[in-house]
């Protein structure tokens, strides 16, 4: 194609048609220009298909990551109810005498399991860390999403904090041999009656005026606050993420 249009050139020169020669010279150029134009117009559309593609994906992915989640949410958040009622029955177990410390020290233990919600969010942390946020094209959705990140991590460190101020009032007792630490499941499980007979026996929970029962009773009465807390953390959670999962899932991505 070079060589036919190059002889072209030649056969105006050598004809002296310099006028026609110029002319075709200008339309060669714009013919070039054109064929430029066209060749990134092609490109363009390639890249912007490849981007819609991504697009899609990702939009499907951080549906997938938001459904788990939710799922996770509302897990926990039964687990937290359940764990409401146990405390709440453990209050009256303390205060019906006579009881058993073992039953109610046990009941305790497993009035403050804690199950940590970690929320998947690969997709999202993937497409903020790489730059890749700006194939999302749908602003509203997009503004959304990081509105939902910046709730999800606060909610996140408020739930954290709960935990911890729980685990501070579960191991905030002076001595845990005359709390009856030993009667726990698990460690007496270890023990024999040697060792049992070892450890003081005080049946604090029969007496309301003694000081380990005034202040078991004042913690439980703390933690109790702190799974209701929780639990509030977790409704609020599940209501926050109900309108991204409704924007994902007009994407149509499945």
């Amino acid at each position: 194609m070079i060589k036919f249009f190059r002889k072209i050139r030649q056969n105006l020169l050598m004809e002296n048609k310099t006028g026609k020669y110029f002319k075709y010279a200008i339309g060669e150029i714009i013919l070039v220009v054109i064929g430029i134009l066209i060749a990134l117009q092609i490109n363009n559309w390639n890249e912007n298909r490849k981007n819609k593609i991504t697009e899609a994906d990702y939009y499907c992915r951080i549906l997938d990551d938001f459904e788990l989640n939710e799922r996770l949410i509302n897990e926990n958040y039964e687990l937290t109810t359940n764990r409401i009622k146990l405390n709440k029955e453990l209050i009256k177990d303390l205060n019906n005498f006579p009881n058993d410390r073992s039953t109610i020290l046990n009941k305790f233990v497993a009035s403050l399991r804690q199950d940590v919600f970690v929320p998947s969010t690969i997709t999202f942390e993937d497409l903020t860390s790489s730059g890749q946020l700006k194939l999302l094209t749908d602003i509203k959705l997009k503004n959304r999403l990081i509105k939902h990140s910046t709730f999800l991590n606060n909610s996140l460190n408020q739930l954290k904090e709960n935990r911890y101020e729980i685990v501070k009032r579960y191991t905030d007792f002076e001595l845990i041999t005359e709390l009856g630490y030993q009667d726990i499941e698990y460690v007496k499980q270890e023990l024999d009656k040697e060792h049992i007979d070892f450890l003081p026996n005080i049946n604090w929970t029969n007496d309301p005026t003694h000081p380990i029962f005034i202040k078991f009773q004042d913690n439980l009465v703390f933690i109790l606050g702190m799974q209701i807390r929780q639990k509030q953390h977790l409704s609020n959670l599940k209501k926050e993420i109900q309108e991204p999962i409704e924007l994902l899932k007009n994407k149509k991505c499945k």
